[in-house]
């Protein structure tokens, strides 16, 4: 003790231990970061994500700097772990302007030193230059935009790059350093034969890659195919041509080393996508750009679409539009058993019974005792999990779990 303080003073004053104790709380509870790129070349033609046909400008720089002098005070003790840059095409902002947006992000939050930062990026964009300045600006990661082997399928949904040019861009930027590289493919696509993605995947796995998402052709509204099938002018594959395409992509990669850990996911042992995996645990993340949606807590809130807006706003001082929404008790449980279910491990039945109050069968039971009996749902070492056939028939089985 001072001599100036007192037995009775000290009683008062936290002990330094606890306020640590606390404060670690506190910083160690880790953010994601969202950044939305709605800029594209052209739009895909089954593409459903909020985007633009021209390329960014500094003036869109100039809003997203404004959002984070914003929103950056109220997460000053929060530590990002991850930072994802999506699209749109966010390889459409020049090296300039990358540049800038990751020394502005570094300027307002605290980035980790372990973080994983990822950019999407389309293979004609990945020059050599492109991906230094990449490198230089702190991405660690790359998620490339692939689709498929064949030209002839490439040109059908609008991609503008060949199959030589993406594997081209993958070696390039695993020759250059970037070692932890993702790429997406799709399967039942108009005119696809099983063979045809059979041969995409066994393409795919023999590049330097160590993550994959694969994804089905879903028909958004507004979207060119979506308009094509209410014509009748779009030949998808079978139903039983789409079962063998997925069983071929549940056989194929965990063959080459990529295990499926949720449901369109696939990974090489510790390179899971560690972002992704905080949308599907519910933890917090925090959304920028026109069309970002962000999580804090029970909190949700998505701004509103629209560049010119978002930028007129910001720009004269005012925050973006925005829907906010608060999660209520039952939508929040909804929520975390069907975004569990996305991954390999499903509900920890425990977790759900310590963050609910109840075991997961006084709301559900019904429910679950139907989908284990379908073999849908699986029940093994305190987790209810997704069956093989489960997976394939998710959207049939996250349904069983909403309550309204």
């Amino acid at each position: 003790l001072s001599p100036q303080t007192s037995k009775e003073d000290t009683d008062k004053v936290p002990h330094e231990t606890n306020y640590e104790k606390e404060r670690c709380e506190i910083v160690c509870d880790p953010l994601g970061m969202y950044i939305h790129i709605p800029f594209c070349r052209s739009r895909c033609d089954y593409c459903g994500f909020y985007s633009i046909g021209r390329k960014p400008t500094d003036r869109y720089i100039d809003a997203l700097t404004k959002e984070m002098d914003l929103k950056s005070p109220d997460f000053e003790d929060r530590l990002c772990d991850t930072v994802y840059l999506g699209g749109g095409t966010p390889s459409s902002l020049s090296e300039a302007q990358l540049t800038r947006l990751m020394k502005t992000l570094s300027q307002h939050f605290r980035i980790s030193d372990t973080a994983e930062i990822t950019m999407e990026m389309n293979p004609c964009d990945m020059s050599e230059d492109y991906l230094k300045n990449a490198m230089r600006a702190g991405v660690n990661r790359i998620s490339i935009g692939v689709q498929e082997k064949h030209d002839h399928l490439l040109s059908a949904i609008g991609r503008r790059h060949t199959a030589k040019e993406a594997e081209t861009a993958v070696k390039r930027a695993y020759r250059m350093g970037f070692h932890n590289l993702s790429l997406d493919l799709m399967y039942e696509l108009p005119g696809q034969t099983v063979k045809d993605f059979e041969a995409s995947l066994r393409w795919a796995v023999h590049l330097p890659v160590n993550h994959m998402s694969i994804y089905s052709l879903i028909l958004e509204d507004g979207t060119r195919m979506a308009q094509l099938a209410e014509r009748g002018r779009l030949a998808r594959p079978s139903e039983e041509e789409s079962w063998a395409m997925y069983q071929a992509m549940c056989r194929i990669l965990p063959a080459y080393g990529f295990e499926g850990y949720g449901i369109s996911s696939f990974g090489r042992e510790g390179y899971r996508s560690r972002h992704n995996q905080k949308y599907w645990e519910l933890s917090d993340y925090l959304g920028l750009g026109p069309a970002a949606c962000s999580r804090i807590g029970r909190t949700r809130t998505e701004n509103t679409p629209g560049v010119r807006l978002y930028e007129k706003e910001l720009l004269t001082g005012h925050p973006p539009q925005q829907e906010v929404e608060t999660l209520s008790d039952t939508d929040e449980m909804e929520e975390y058993c069907f975004l569990h279910l996305r991954m390999k491990e499903g509900i920890p039945l425990d977790g759900f019974r310590k963050r609910y109050g109840a075991d997961i069968t006084h709301w559900y039971g019904d429910a679950v005792k139907m989908l284990k009996e379908k073999k849908l749902l699986k029940e093994e070492a305190g987790h209810l999990f997704l069956t093989y056939h489960g997976a394939a028939l998710g959207n049939f089985v996250f349904e069983q779990f909403l309550l309204d």
